[in-house]
């Protein structure tokens, strides 16, 4: 099965429309009937009932198309979440003291800072 026609069939519900489907994910009408008839054919179940010019789902339809809504959204998430994770740079804390304080409270708290937030840089300036 592809994932894209995992999101073909959920267009095709979305916009109870063939035709509209196919516009929303720019191929022909007839591709897009293809794709979920070879789907159908993978899977050896009927998803449609066809009739006319309209469709209903069928009991696997509907529990195909809440599945699938899942997956996509699982999918978009991670795709967004690698993205972010490569281009992220780590957030800096920026700290400035005096430069003839000499106790230990600084570096104590910048210790557990860094333990706590791992992730995050600190850029330490004497003033």
């Amino acid at each position: 099965m592809l994932f894209k026609q995992m999101q073909y069939f959920i267009s095709i519900v979305k916009n109870n429309s063939f035709t509209e489907a196919a516009e929303e994910n720019y191929i022909s009408q007839s591709a897009i009937s293809q794709a979920i008839k070879s789907l159908e054919d993978e899977l050896g179940v009927k998803l449609l009932k066809r009739s006319n010019r309209s469709f209903t789902l069928t009991n696997a339809g509907e529990y195909f198309y809440k599945q699938s809504l899942i997956l996509i959204d699982e999918v978009d998430r991670i795709e967004h979440n690698i993205k972010k994770i490569a281009t992220q740079k780590n957030d800096v804390l920026k700290i400035g003291y005096i430069n003839n304080y000499s106790g230990l409270e600084i570096y104590n708290a910048i210790m557990k800072f860094a333990e706590i937030y791992p992730n995050i840089d600190i850029e330490v300036h004497v003033i």
